[in-house]
């Protein structure tokens, strides 16, 4: 007979947000090391902008078998599957541009200011109160902003299109992972599909931003296109399908505080691939800014699960 120690350890069951929580942090790991593929495609002597349209075409004629067939739940989904779909495209168009243009570094940091800008509008559109704990969130965040730029050009604030960039997409995500909490109801092919339907245009429309891509054509030869085809291939079989998948999952399957936490693993593994695999400064400073942004982050991150371990007034 087994001691009661040990029947209780082997009793123990693993819990339900195991997978959900591996599965963020395997698509982290994917965001993180999205500006390779990119760069190489834009480095091929191929017109990068719509190559790599390409690539973002791609996953959407691999998912039509699946959604053809499912297209009535799909469409049954309503706004908030269309909402996220939008949004992640929008997120993904604006942040790979980013990272082609501008610092890799640089553009992962601004992107992890959405705690900042998600209390920010909350306040003012929704009429929610800030918080100490919000205000704590807001000031570690911009700290962060602040020692990257640093005030000896001015007021920090971006200063390269690819910047903006980066922030902007931060402030789609924070909504998109709204909209997926909205829609657990629904299939979760639907958000999947309708990011795909909405990536590739979004994605041309950004690379037209004016700014350092400078007349990146939209037209390039059948040839060139056939001779990096290894990579469009990876850009969507590697890097775009399981990563969104495995966002999509794991962000209806655990809460939003915990989705940051195993996201901001991005940002060591694409700080650590841009150190390692490029010539782009990183010192000190971006160093004390990013564990600034990622105090930040963990502060709104374990708001939640205090809140929800309050007992219930009345």
């Amino acid at each position: 007979m087994r001691p009661p120690r040990v029947r209780k350890i082997l009793d123990l069951k693993p819990s339900p947000s195991i997978v959900p929580s591996l599965a963020i942090m395997a698509s982290a790991v994917l965001w993180g090391t999205l500006w390779i593929p990119l760069r190489e495609l834009r480095d091929s002597g191929l017109s990068g902008a719509a190559a790599t349209a390409v690539g973002y075409l791609l996953p959407l004629l691999l998912l039509l078998p699946l959604a053809l067939p499912r297209l009535r739940p799909i469409l049954a989904s309503g706004w908030p599957a269309v909402a996220a779909g939008f949004l992640m495209a929008l997120t993904i168009a604006l942040y790979s541009e980013g990272m082609v243009r501008g610092q890799v570094a640089r553009v992962i940091l601004l992107f992890y200011l959405t705690p900042v800008w998600t209390t920010l509008m909350t306040r003012f559109l929704l009429g929610e109160a800030i918080t100490g704990r919000r205000v704590l969130t807001i000031l570690l965040g911009l700290a962060g902003m602040l020692v990257i730029f640093g005030f000896e050009q001015g007021f920090p604030l971006p200063r390269h299109i690819s910047e903006w960039m980066g922030l902007i997409a931060g402030a789609a995500w924070g909504l998109a992972m709204v909209c997926l909490q909205r829609k657990t109801a629904s299939p979760m092919l639907a958000p999947l599909f309708m990011q795909f339907i909405f990536l590739g245009p979004i994605f041309l429309l950004c690379t037209q931003i004016p700014g350092a891509r400078g007349g990146d054509s939209l037209v390039f030869e059948l040839a060139a296109l056939l001779e990096n085809l290894p990579w469009l291939l990876a850009i969507a079989l590697v890097w775009m399908l399981p990563v969104i998948w495995l966002t999509i999952y794991g962000g209806t399957k655990i809460d939003p505080g915990k989705v940051v936490i195993f996201l901001m693993l991005e940002i060591v593994v694409g700080l650590g691939t841009a150190a390692l695999l490029t010539d782009e400064p990183f010192g000190a400073r971006e160093v004390i800014g990013a564990i600034l942004i990622m105090s930040a982050s963990l502060v709104e991150a374990v708001a939640p699960a205090r809140k929800a371990r309050e007992p219930a007034s009345g």
